[in-house]
């Protein structure tokens, strides 16, 4: 992966168009790293629905972040992963169970400083 300097800050280089790391014009690295957390959290719980045997479809994942506004650095502080699940009312509960597999199977989440909580919640539609 390689990242250039480009009129609106730095881009990471991808053959189908660049990702723009600003705020302004993009996403901050920030973002770039809550939305790759909720992104390698989707797979993960896909995967484990899945093993599970429990018919579900994602409509969709809603990330929210808050960062120390106390230091100098304002670093992440949380990380709230909510997805939206269509699924039959008998498997709720699985799906709700299997949740705490996710953050410990997402290898994004656990390359993350431990300090920062990571809470994964479901919704049904």
């Amino acid at each position: 992966m390689d990242l250039v300097r480009g009129t609106n800050g730095f881009e990471v280089i991808h053959e189908n168009g660049n990702w723009q790391l600003n705020r302004e014009t993009g996403f901050s690295p920030t973002q770039a790293t809550v939305a790759a957390v909720a992104a390698c959290s989707g797979y993960v719980y896909d995967t484990i629905l899945e093993k599970k045997r429990v018919a579900y479809t994602i409509e969709g994942i809603n990330v929210t972040f808050e960062q120390d506004q106390e230091t100098v650095i304002h670093v992440l502080k949380k990380i709230e992963v909510t997805f939206t699940l269509k699924i039959a009312q008998e498997d709720r509960d699985k799906a709700e169970k299997a949740l705490h597999l996710v953050k410990k199977s997402c290898p994004v989440a656990m390359s993350l400083d431990p300090k920062i909580e990571i809470i994964e919640k479901v919704v049904f539609s």
